[in-house]
């Protein structure tokens, strides 16, 4: 049996998050798992998973990064070892080149440090759309609960009047009726 949208959707949640989360869509979207609430719970579980992976595996790369850098430095140290017998000015060069490359892994390391405020910048700025997201739906909710109501005032208002017509209707067509009725009694009796 294939995973339906929802079962994807709590995947990773507790039983009780997940019946907490079911009773939500439940009143959200009377349980229809295509509908649009879903899908962009989905889509927005969906992209807070990928921020909250994000730091995760910057520091992962930085930590494998530093444990790299940390070899390379040995492997430095132990090559700048044996050749301290080789002449002044091939320590001069190797020691240049052991200061590039520093520099290149600090720049790299700084580079990290920015990416992890970018995605921190990012992770705000999906938090502040869905708040915005949220309050646009209880906008548009309460919107649609207005109209509704006024709708059905006129529905009223409009069936008192049909109410009133009919029964103006009825006595106009009795008066006509009575009219008629006393014209041709005043002509039957006059011949």
């Amino acid at each position: 049996m294939e995973d339906t949208s929802f079962d994807l959707l709590c995947k990773g949640l507790s039983a009780g998050e997940a019946r907490l989360f079911r009773k939500i869509v439940k009143e959200w979207c009377a349980g229809d798992e295509d509908s649009f609430p879903v899908q962009l719970a989905l889509l927005t579980r969906a992209q807070w998973r990928a921020a909250a992976e994000m730091p995760l595996t910057l520091q992962k790369f930085i930590a494998a990064f530093e444990a790299k850098l940390a070899d390379h430095q040995k492997q430095m140290s132990a090559s700048a070892k044996s050749l301290a017998t080789a002449g002044d000015d091939k320590v001069r060069a190797f020691e240049d080149t052991v200061a590039v490359h520093t520099e290149a892994m600090e720049k790299v390391a700084a580079k990290s440090c920015d990416h992890l405020d970018e995605t921190e910048k990012y992770a705000r700025e999906i938090r502040k759309q869905m708040e915005y997201g949220l309050r646009e739906s209880d906008r548009i909710t309460k919107a649609f609960i207005d109209e509704r109501h006024r709708l059905e005032e006129a529905r009223c208002d409009y069936e008192r009047s049909m109410e009133w017509r009919e029964v103006a209707n009825n006595f106009l067509t009795l008066m006509i009726a009575a009219v008629i009725g006393a014209l041709v009694t005043w002509y039957f009796c006059r011949h």
